[in-house]
């Protein structure tokens, strides 16, 4: 059993401040208590200089601490919003403990009250020096929505007793390179991760090196999660998926409205499966949660379903999975597999 992990760091690089109110804080020092095993790898292509972006996510709205204060302090305030409901259908069978999820993304808080009980360790390939602390928002909203705490306050993911890890490599504007996105994936394989959710973008080309790394990923039977991309139309026309989702061992994630129709912003073309992705509410940096919408979040709704699978059949071939995950989504308008919303929504 992989013990907790972090990077071998000095604490007080750990720059943010929890909240007042907190109840319970990352014990980082306890969690120092690993390093990572180097490998020795062939090397690989150079492709530093390709650079990543978050996918164009709209931030709807942020809560400020003193509600979530006023939210904490009174009994069974939780919420569970619509778009879990919407995945988890008639309840989850377990809540995804034992479970490994790394999020390659601009990091988690790692101080939010409603996550520090679930984050297990991570690196920070931006900084190595310094803790995958979320300097920008988006990791720690994905990081929610797929195991948010079962607790009185806040919201509830959908695998609540699953294990995160914090990958970053993503800078504060949601910047970084194909190479960093690489050597997150390189830390997720040495490490034993059974999920990988990458809500990222990278345009159309897909490196070599990328799809290798994906490829030995898939090969210790790591599943692999990417948002399609917020490059999509109204009209749905053009194949507008981005990598890593372009690569074809990779589930690619459309976003669904309420209504379950996918968002105007979603792409199309190499879709695998959909997900909400609109009028999202979540956890958020600094302690507070926020109301987001992107295939980023959609992506994060489909790792958090893989991971109460994985959690119900622990010793079943991720390839089985990927299956099971297809054939149990509920299909959407036009009938059968298209390029807006794949096989449909996802369901537990």
């Amino acid at each position: 059993m992989l013990a907790n992990h972090w990077q071998r760091v000095d604490l007080a690089d750990l720059t943010a401040e929890p909240a007042e109110d907190a109840m319970e804080t990352v014990s980082c020092q306890e969690r120092l208590n690993a390093s990572s095993s180097k490998k020795t790898r062939r090397p690989r292509p150079l492709v530093a200089q390709m650079s990543l972006t978050l996918p164009y996510f709209k931030v709807e709205r942020v809560l400020a601490k003193a509600r979530i204060s006023n939210q904490r302090r009174a009994a069974s305030r939780q919420i569970s919003p619509w778009n879990i409901t919407r995945v988890i259908g008639n309840g989850r069978p377990n809540q995804g403990e034992g479970v490994r999820v790394a999020i390659l993304d601009t990091g988690i808080d790692l101080l939010h009250p409603d996550l520090a009980g679930n984050i297990k360790g991570g690196i920070n390939i931006v900084e190595p020096n310094r803790y995958p602390q979320d300097d920008n928002g988006h990791g720690t909203h994905i990081a929610g929505v797929i195991g948010a705490l079962n607790n009185q306050f806040g919201v509830v993911g959908i695998a609540p007793k699953v294990s995160l890890y914090a990958v970053k490599v993503l800078d504060r504007n949601g910047s970084g390179t194909i190479n960093n996105l690489i050597k997150g994936i390189e830390w997720a394989i040495d490490n034993g991760m059974h999920i990988l959710n990458i809500s990222i973008s990278g345009g159309m080309i897909i490196p070599t090196a990328l799809t290798q790394v994906i490829q030995a990923a898939t090969n210790r039977d790591i599943l692999v999660v990417a948002a399609a991309g917020n490059a999509g139309n109204p009209s749905g026309s053009g194949d507008t998926v981005e990598i890593p989702a372009r690569i074809p061992s990779v589930i690619s994630v459309a976003a669904l409205t309420r209504a379950n129709r996918r968002a105007s912003y979603s792409a199309t073309g190499k879709v695998d499966i959909a997900a909400p992705g609109s009028q999202i509410l979540s956890t958020y940096a600094n302690q507070r949660y926020a109301v987001l919408s992107g295939t980023s979040m959609a992506a994060a709704h489909v790792t958090g379903v893989l991971a109460v699978y994985r959690a119900a059949y622990p010793r079943v071939p991720a390839t089985v999975l990927k299956n099971l995950l297809f054939a149990r989504a509920i299909d959407l308008p036009p009938r059968g597999v298209d390029p807006y919303t794949g096989r449909g929504l996802a369901q537990i």
